[in-house]
């Protein structure tokens, strides 16, 4: 069984990541940990705060059964933390050993500068145990035929990640999509960690697609997204190094504007 964390706040944000995932997941069997962070134990009124908390969660799982349709392989779990948002949900996923994490991206009329919003970046480098996905708001549910992956390679991509990879892939029923972007200052090591990754996903990928700098790597993403018909983006997360540029300041305006498909991210895991 697959257990997924569906961090949420009640937002139509957060329902849209979940219900995407319930439907994306129809056919797997999977435990839904729905847990709401209803604040700090210091409230005066904690207790009145947390039987709001549990009606709401309530409410919410009986919303998802009525829009995904009732399911027997899924099951769900509600939990009302009193804690630190980030690392209460971080901490979560770590002590019960989730495999996925699924939040939502912020319509751009909610928040117009933030890819993610601030809670969801802040969860995205606080959970270092398992894959994110980031599901945007403004999307129509979709089967996902093809996930790309991209990278700079600077770092070997760590074994397991690369069965992380290929689990999704498998799960999906998708093909793996592998896209490399010239980097003229690429480090000694790269093209090794390159080769030693399409090695290990060759039996579940396509060709490699390697792409010039157009506008900047943003729009270089962007524009092969769309030209492959690409229908989820994955990338692995480095702390100090790639995807940082990611989540620069005026990039990050850019990507949370055009980028209209679920993003998949993998944690920066020692091999």
């Amino acid at each position: 069984m697959l257990h997924i964390l569906a961090p949420t706040d009640f937002s139509n944000n957060s329902y849209n990541a979940i219900f995407y995932a319930a439907r994306l997941f129809s056919e797997i069997s999977i435990e839904f940990h729905l847990v709401h962070v209803c604040g700090d134990d210091g409230s005066s009124d904690m207790e009145r705060v947390k039987l709001e908390s549990a009606k709401n969660l309530d409410a919410l799982q009986h919303r998802l059964v009525r829009d995904v349709g009732k399911n027997n392989k899924h099951s769900w779990k509600k939990v009302s933390l009193c804690s630190d948002m980030a690392k209460g949900i971080a901490d979560y996923a770590k002590e019960n050993n989730m495999d996925l994490t699924v939040i939502g991206n912020k319509a751009k009329d909610e928040v117009r500068d933030i890819l993610f919003g601030n809670n969801a970046m802040q969860l995205v480098r606080e959970i270092t145990q398992c894959p994110i996905l980031i599901i945007p708001l403004e999307i129509d549910f979709k089967q996902v035929g093809k996930i790309a992956f991209t990278s700079n390679y600077a770092h070997p991509i760590a074994g397991q990640n690369v069965k992380a990879l290929q689990f999704f892939s498998g799960l999906m029923e998708s093909t793996i999509v592998p896209m490399s972007i010239e980097d003229k200052n690429g480090k000694a090591g790269t093209k090794q960690n390159r080769a030693d990754f399409l090695e290990a996903i060759s039996e579940s990928a396509s060709k490699e697609v390697k792409l010039p700098v157009f506008e900047g790597k943003v729009n270089t993403i962007l524009e092969f997204v769309d030209l492959w018909s690409i229908d989820m983006l994955c990338m692995v997360y480095y702390p100090h190094h790639f995807f940082l540029e990611f989540i620069g300041k005026g990039i990050i305006k850019e990507l949370n504007a055009k980028l209209k498909i679920p993003f998949l991210i993998l944690p920066n895991s020692p091999d």
